[in-house]
Order: C-alpha cells, then structure tokens, then sequence
C-alpha cells in the first residue's frame, strides 16, 4: 500500500464526537501524534491541532465541499432549566412514587378481574391523593411557559 502525500488533503474531522471542524489536514512530523487542520476563513486560515486520540473520525472530502463546511455557521445552544431546590425535588419525587405504587395498585386489581379471581377491596384505604395535572406539575418545576 503507498502512502498518499499531505498535499492538499482536505477532510470534515469529528473531535471526541462533539465538534466538527473542516479544512486542509496535515500531519507535522516534529509535533508528534497531531493533526494539523487549517480552517478555511474568508480569505485567511486558522490553524488548529488536535491529539490523535481526540479524533473520532476523518472525512476525506473535496476542496470545495471542506470550505463550504467550514464556512458554514454553527447553532448557540441555550439551556435555561429551572433551579429546583431540593425540598422541591423530593416533595415531587415523592408524589410521583405514590402515583406510581396506586397504578401497580390499579394493574393488580385489573389484572385480577380479567384472570377471574378475587381481589379483596382495602376497606380502610384513604382518601386518593390528587393527582398533578401538566400545568400543575410544570408550575411546580418553575416552568413559566405553563
């Protein structure tokens, strides 16, 4: 197998599956296990180097469709979640565990009532507990588009 040249070698690289970047790569041979990859700018290039073991992956692309990549504008992700204390957290945990235990509740007894047999009926059960509705439980994590 002969080994290609670095001469205009242009590729899309994927660092740790995070982030893209594209340009013309190279491998410097005094820096050791780095990939040099120069990231066409308007007009200009920025030159980043990445660890050999940072590399996911190497496109090998044409010249054309590396800088139209590379130009390409990348999306500002925002995330705003709300702050939950955690007496808040818990009180909510706690009511979703009771919800859950009435419905293993309501599927015991149903699955009973279609086996045939008898489920005896809890004669000192207390009054159910109301259940949170979508807006309820959103405003109760701070959501204020509920």
């Amino acid at each position: 197998m002969t080994e290609q040249s670095n001469t205009d070698q242009w590729a899309i690289v994927e660092i740790m599956g995070h982030i893209r970047t594209a340009g013309k790569i190279s491998r410097p041979g005094d820096w050791g296990g780095l990939l040099r990859v120069d990231v066409p700018l308007d007009g200009s290039y920025r030159t980043e180097y990445y660890g050999m073991a940072a590399i996911y992956s190497v496109k090998l692309v044409s010249k054309e469709i590396a800088m139209a990549y590379a130009n390409e504008p990348s999306p500002v992700i925002s995330y705003g979640a709300p702050i939950v204390t955690r007496e808040q957290y818990q009180e909510l945990q706690d009511k979703a565990e009771r919800q859950i235990l009435k419905l293993n509740d309501v599927i015991y007894k149903l699955q009973h009532q279609l086996s045939g047999t008898n489920v005896p009926d809890d004669e000192d059960e207390d009054e159910p507990e109301k259940e949170l509705a979508d807006d309820e439980f959103a405003s109760a994590w701070g959501n204020p588009e509920k």
